[in-house]
C-alpha cells in the first residue's frame, strides 16, 4: 500500500505531500533521496533505476521535468504498478499546475488540492499492487474494474458463491478475491482448463467446496470457489450477472504486466562523499535499533557499527564499505539504511588545488613527490578549482579516480574539498 507521496523539485526544494496516516517520512528523506540517486554507480543507468528498497518500505519515483515523484510503499507491493500510478499523478499534476510550476519558488498552498486527485487514484489502483507483485496482471480502465468489483461482491453475496475471480486465458488477473493457493491453483487448471463451465475439487480446498470454472469468452475465464451440491444450473444462475458484466469487458488495450522481478542491489560510486545529518551518537543509537532484531546477524550488527565509527570525517563511499568488512552488497544496504532514515547524505566531492605558483612548486619538491603522482597532478590541476567531482576530473583527465583521490590526500592542507560545486571557470 501507498503510505506517503511527494513531489519535490531535483534541486530539493518539496511542492506536495500526502499521507495515508498523517506521517510525514519522506520530508525528512528528500534531500537524502535526492543525494543518493544522485551517487549510483556509473556503469549503472540512473534513468533506469525507479526503486530503492530499505527495510518494510521501498521508494518508488517518477522524474518528470524537473519534478521527483516519490511514493513509500510496503516493501512487498509491485513497483511497476506504483509506476504507473505515479505516472498518472505526474501527468495531472503537470497540466493542472502548469503555470505555477514556471515560478522558481511556487506557494506550495497552491497544490494543497492535489490531494483529492491522488485519493481518487489511488481508489481507482485499490489492491491492485499486492497482487501485480506475485502474479501477471491486466490494468482494465478503473470505471470497468470498479463495476466488475462491485458486481463480484454482490454475487459473493450468496453463501453458496465464496470467493471469485476474473482471469485472462493467458493467466493474467483481472480482479480477485480468492486466497492467494487458491489463485495459484486456478492458474495450473487453466492450462487443462477446456470445457465451457466445469466443477472440480482440489486438494488445497476443503472437501465441501469446489472450484467452478466459467468460460466467459474466447478471452478470459471466470473461476469461483463454491459450496458443493448444487446443479450446474444453479451455479450458472447465481454467477450470471458477473458472466453478463465481464462479456462486455475489452482487453485490447488494457496494460499487462508481469510478476515484480528481484531489484538490483543498489550500488553507490566508490569517490563520493557521506557526510553526516545527524549526530554520532544519534546514528550509533538508531543503528543499534535497526540491528538488534533476531533477522540481523552478528556480523551484519558489526559492521554497520564499523561504519559508524568512521564517520565525521572526509570518508568516501569506498572508506565505508572498506571499514565494515563485509561484502559489498550487504555493506551498500547499511549505507542505504542509514541514508534512509536521514542520518547521513552522499555528497559529491570537488576539490580545489592551489594555484600552481612557486610556494606550491617548493611544497611539492619538499614532499619529495614521485614523477607518477606529479603526472596525476599535471593532468588534473586545470580541474581541480571546484567547479567538478572526482567522477568528472576522472572521466575527463583519463586517470582512474581512485588515483586522483590517492594523490590529492598525498597533498594535504594544498587541497581544499567542497561538497557543493563552486561556480567558476576551468583554468
Amino acid at each position: 500500500m501507498v503510505k506517503e507521496i511527494v513531489v519535490l523539485r531535483d534541486s530539493g526544494i518539496l511542492l506536495f505531500h500526502y499521507s495515508i496516516s498523517g506521517t510525514r517520512k519522506l520530508d525528512e528523506l528528500a534531500a537524502a533521496f535526492l543525494s543518493a540517486v544522485g551517487s549510483f554507480a556509473q556503469e549503472v543507468n540512473q534513468d533506469n533505476i525507479t526503486v530503492m528498497s530499505f527495510a518494510k518500505n521501498k521508494l518508488v519515483w517518477e522524474k518528470k521535468g524537473d519534478l521527483y515523484f516519490i511514493a513509500l510503499v510496503s516493501d512487498n507491493d509491485s513497483g511497476e504498478i506504483h509506476r504507473v500510478i505515479l505516472q498518472e499523478l505526474a501527468e495531472h499534476f503537470v497540466s493542472t499546475y502548469y503555470s505555477d510550476l514556471r515560478k522558481e519558488l511556487p506557494d506550495s498552498r497552491r497544490f494543497r488540492p492535489f490531494t483529492d486527485i491522488v485519493e481518487i487514484t489511488l481508489h481507482k489502483f485499490d489492491g491492485i499492487p499486492g497482487l501485480a507483485r506475485r502474479y501477471k496482471t491486466i490494468l482494465l480502465p478503473s470505471a470497468e474494474l470498479n463495476r466488475l468489483k462491485t458486481s463480484l461482491a454482490e454475487v459473493e453475496i450468496n453463501r453458496d458463491i465464496l470467493r471469485g475471480s476474473l482471469i485472462t486465458y493467458d493467466g493474467h488477473v483481472a480482479t480477485s478475491n480468492l486466497r492467494s493457493y487458491e489463485l495459484e491453483a486456478v492458474l495450473d487448471l487453466l492450462q487443462t482448463h477446456k470445457a465451457d463451465m466445469e466443477i472440480t475439487e482440489h486438494s488445497c480446498l476443503d472437501k465441501s467446496t469446489g472450484f467452478l470454472l466459467t468460460r466467459v469468452d474466447s478471452h478470459s475465464i471466470a473461476a469461483f470457489v463454491v459450496n458443493l451440491g448444487l446443479s450446474e444450473n444453479t451455479y450458472l444462475e447465481l454467477i450470471r450477472p458477473f458472466l453478463a458484466l465481464a462479456q462486455h469487458i475489452s482487453f485490447d488495450d488494457a496494460r499487462k504486466f508481469e510478476p515484480d522481478k528481484e531489484e538490483g542491489p543498489i550500488t553507490f560510486y566508490d569517490y563520493d562523499g557521506v557526510e553526516i545529518i545527524a549526530s554520532i551518537e544519534d546514528i550509533r543509537k538508531e543503528t543499534q535499533i535497526m540491528y538488534a532484531s533476531s533477522s540481523s546477524n552478528e556480523t551484519q550488527r558489526s559492521g554497520a557499527l564499523r561504519m559508524v565509527n568512521i564517520l565525521g570525517k572526509r570518508n568516501t563511499v569506498a572508506d565505508l564499505h572498506e571499514s565494515t568488512g563485509l561484502p559489498r552488497e550487504q555493506s551498500d544496504q547499511i549505507l542505504a539504511n542509514l541514508i534512509a532514515k536521514g542520518l547521513v547524505r552522499i555528497s559529491r566531492l570537488y576539490p580545489v588545488l592551489e594555484d600552481r605558483d612557486e610556494r606550491f612548486a617548493a611544497y611539492l619538491e619538499v614532499i619529495g613527490i614521485k614523477k607518477r603522482d606529479y603526472d596525476i597532478v599535471d593532468s588534473i590541476w586545470k580541474y581541480c578549482n571546484g567547479t567538478l567531482s572526482i567522477r568528472e576530473i576522472s572521466e575527463r583527465s583519463g586517470s582512474p579516480a581512485s588515483r586522483i583521490l590517492e594523490v590529492l590526500n598525498g597533498l594535504g592542507n594544498n587541497v581544499i574539498w567542497k561538497s557543493e560545486r563552486v561556480l567558476s571557470h576551468v583554468r
